[in-house]
């Protein structure tokens, strides 16, 4: 098992979570870009491919309200880089107007993503 950490990024297709995965790409990292926007992630995957290398990088569809998203993404990662070191919890929405879609993604996300991320990677 290589020695390389790997982190698990949410809402990373995209502003503050794409400068995220790009810094950690930066500092050796292999990058799990979880994000709801598949297009975008998909995108943002292949040009940090072009840079960083396939085997460095990879997407994973997630809606952080999801704990069967938080489980594939898990496991997607597991299964590529044999190992989990970092989750990012950084999804999160601003203009909604909806407050339960908004207390959804940042509040229970975060939460549910944190819950997910102890049963993979324990206490560690």
């Amino acid at each position: 098992m290589s020695n390389v950490p790997v982190a698990i990024v949410t809402g990373g297709a995209q502003g503050l979570g794409a400068a995220i995965c790009i810094e950690l790409l930066k500092q050796g990292y292999k990058v799990c870009v979880a994000d709801i926007q598949e297009y975008k992630g998909k995108h943002f995957v292949h040009q940090q491919e072009e840079e960083f290398g396939s085997e460095n990088v990879i997407f994973s569809a997630c809606d952080v309200t999801k704990e069967s998203d938080y489980i594939s993404t898990f496991e997607l990662t597991l299964k590529t880089f044999h190992r989990v070191d970092v989750l990012i919890n950084n999804a999160g929405i601003l203009l909604e107007q909806d407050p339960h879609t908004l207390l959804s993604v940042n509040l229970l996300g975060p939460i549910i993503g944190c819950q997910t991320a102890f049963k993979y990677m324990g206490k560690s």
